[in-house]
This record gives structure tokens, C-alpha cells and sequence, in this order.
């Protein structure tokens, strides 16, 4: 693991004084940034063809390799077999539109999810065709907080789509069936963002590949801070009220995700 965690353990050998200062002038300076001057962070899984692992790219990460999952924007990553800690916020189902790579290839947007467009896609082979010729991908888009071993907070995005799709599926059947008992109240579905995750990666393959997957498994929720969960929760409050959303990512993101996972999504569904 490396970015931000070096950071935070360079932070601690500070004078206590000085750590007192910057405690008193959180977030001075970065009251007139807004969501719209920043670069939104996904949670991605590299891929043997990823940009990131190639010496020569502009986007190379050093000590990273096929497997791990990083951070789009600060490059941090995480070992895959390892994993990461997450809480998952909000979630939300997005539909891209592509154009085909015979055609030229390349991200063309969004869709907006009431388009009759949607319901008239075909599936031809691995693919699901809108009317236009150009493919439709569905992902499943979670408002996501990573958090380190010293208990730092990232907001991140993690999109599933294509092959990863079948897991955000079964991650989102099992927190609907989980349950708690109030001692007064009885049985209830605890709120997303008070269930704790550990998000690794696992090689698929088949007779066309073979590629990275997400493997999920639940933990206690008393493993993170408490201060973790109360992010989660405030998260998802400004979701709900339309604060803060969620975005497939620039045409130059998406089209360089895209093509570093060229092997995953040619794999059938």
C-alpha cells in the first residue's frame, strides 16, 4: 500500500504544537473548491494491460501490479489478495453509452435512465446493443469510504460493470437479507453504511482469458472507527439530498478504463 498511508505516518512524528495548529486550521484555504474543481476518485481493479503498470505511462504506478486496486486520482493502491477496508454509502445504477471498437471505439456519455432507448437494448453476443448501434453498458456505481490501518478516510467511487457486474449483484442481495434484532424493536435491515467490507481481487478465466475479479466479505462493523461510520452516514444524507453525485468519469477516464480492461469485457456474461 503507499500515498496516502506515507503521509498520514509522516504527519504523526510532528511536533505536538504544530499538530495543534493544523488541527485548529482544518480545511483553510479550500473553502471556495467545489466538486466541480476537483477530479472524482474511482476504485479500480488494474488489469494486465492497465496504463498504470507500464513504465513509460504517464499514469505508471511503481510496486503496483496486475490485481491490485487503486485509486484513480492519487494512485494509491492496495495489494488484491490483501484487499481493502470499505463502507459502502449510496448506491446507483448508471447506463453508458459506447461506441464500438470496430467503429472507432470510445465513451459517449451517459444515459439518462428513463430513456426508452434503455428497454429497447438488445443482447447480441456479449453485448447489449441500444437502437443507435452503439453498446450500452449498465454499471453499478457505490459511493464508497476506504479506510487505512491508522483509520484515514477515502470517498472513492467504485463502478462495477460488465464481468463485475454479477458481483455487485450478489454484494447487493446479501445486504438486502441482512438483519438485525433490537432488543425493543425486533428484526430490521441495517442502513448500508453501517456494514463493513473487505474488497479483494481474484483471477477469473475462461477458454477466451483470463482476467481480475472483486471478491467481497463482510466484517465486523466494530473493526473501524466510529468516526468512520458517522462519514458513511453523513455521506449518504447529502446523496439523498442531491449534494453530492455520482459520475461515470471523464470521456478520457472512462475511455482509458475501458481500454486497460479490453480482455475482461470481451469475456461473455
Amino acid at each position: 500500500m503507499a500515498g496516502n498511508q506515507a503521509v498520514a505516518k509522516k504527519a504523526e512524528s510532528l511536533p505536538a504544537n504544530l499538530m495543534d495548529d493544523l488541527y485548529a486550521g482544518a480545511g483553510q484555504g479550500m473553502e471556495n473548491i467545489t466538486a466541480e474543481d476537483m477530479q472524482i476518485p474511482f476504485m479500480r481493479i488494474l488489469q494486465p494491460l492497465s496504463p498504470q503498470l507500464i513504465k513509460t505511462d504517464s499514469k505508471f504506478i511503481k510496486g503496483a501490479s496486475a490485481g491490485d486496486i487503486f485509486n484513480t486520482v492519487t494512485g494509491q493502491y492496495w495489494e488484491g489478495d490483501e484487499g481493502v477496508t470499505i463502507i459502502p454509502c449510496a448506491y446507483e445504477m448508471k447506463f453508458l453509452e459506447f461506441q464500438l471498437r470496430e467503429s472507432g471505439g470510445g465513451f459517449l456519455g451517459e444515459i439518462d435512465p428513463n430513456n426508452p432507448d434503455i428497454r429497447q437494448a438488445n443482447r447480441v453476443g456479449a453485448n447489449e446493443m441500444l437502437p443507435s448501434g452503439n453498446e450500452l453498458v449498465r454499471a453499478a456505481q457505490f459511493l464508497v469510504v476506504a479506510i487505512g490501518e491508522n483509520g484515514a478516510t477515502q470517498q472513492m467511487i467504485l463502478d462495477m460493470k460488465k464481468t463485475q457486474m454479477k458481483v455487485a449483484k450478489q454484494w447487493n442481495t446479501r445486504r438486502a437479507g441482512m438483519k438485525l434484532m433490537h432488543p425493543e424493536k425486533g428484526l430490521f435491515t441495517p442502513p448500508m453504511w453501517a456494514t463493513v467490507w473487505n474488497l479483494k481481487t481474484v483471477q477469473e478465466s475462461n477458454d477466451k482469458g483470463s482476467w481480475f475479479n472483486y471478491s467481497i466479505s463482510q466484517l465486523d462493523i466494530q473493526s473501524v472507527p466510529a468516526a468512520a461510520v458517522q462519514e458513511c452516514k453523513g455521506l449518504y444524507e447529502m446523496f439523498r439530498k442531491g449534494e453530492i453525485k455520482t459520475s461515470a468519469g471523464t470521456a478520457e477516464e472512462m475511455n482509458s478504463a475501458s481500454s486497460s480492461q479490453q480482455e475482461a469485457d470481451e469475456i461473455p456474461f
